[in-house]
């Protein structure tokens, strides 16, 4: 009797274990390319093109004075052998003073330029993400890796999303 219910139990868990190895351990895993989903998506463009015209008359005032500072300090070079120390000293305080000003416009725009980037970069990135679980739901994928934080995966067993992402998020 004794050896009855151990071959029992023995069959039962092999059987068991036979139906666990084809779906309890099947993990469907797909990997997406962030870097390359944000290089294809038209809404990268998009923001590009906004920041641009909204920071554009600004960039152009610094880029204005930057050349006015070229100019100031060439002509220091070219003149300063025929100028009086009085001449060469006014030019040397203008060009400083051109030079802070370029400092004070310059650092509150670049701060406000990655602040806007920022936020436009996180309305893209809620799209992108969105859609990877859009992808992910409708393809029964267990869990989806980011390829840059992933070390290694057979291409083999692991789907490559990016492109069905960047399809889903272009069509947005």
């Amino acid at each position: 009797m004794n050896k009855s219910i151990k071959s029992t139990a023995f069959a039962l868990l092999a059987t068991l274990s036979m139906g666990l190895s084809t779906n309890a351990f099947a993990h469907k895993v797909g990997i997406v390319d962030m870097q390359e989903i944000y290089k294809q998506i038209p809404q990268m463009a998009k923001v590009e093109q906004t920041l641009e015209a909204e920071f554009s008359e600004r960039r152009q005032e610094l880029e204005k004075l930057q050349g006015d500072i070229r100019f100031e300090a060439e002509k220091f070079k070219r003149e300063a052998t025929t100028m009086s120390d009085k001449q060469k000293e006014e030019l040397r305080t203008k060009i400083q003073g051109m030079q802070q000003q370029l400092a004070e416009k310059g650092r509150p725009l670049e701060q406000e330029i990655k602040m806007r980037q920022n936020q436009e970069l996180a309305k893209v990135q809620k799209l992108i993400l969105n859609a990877i679980e859009e992808v992910a739901k409708a393809g029964k994928f267990d869990e989806v890796k980011v390829k840059e934080t992933t070390i290694y995966v057979n291409p083999k067993t692991v789907d490559d999303l990016s492109s069905k992402v960047v399809e889903k998020v272009s069509k947005q």
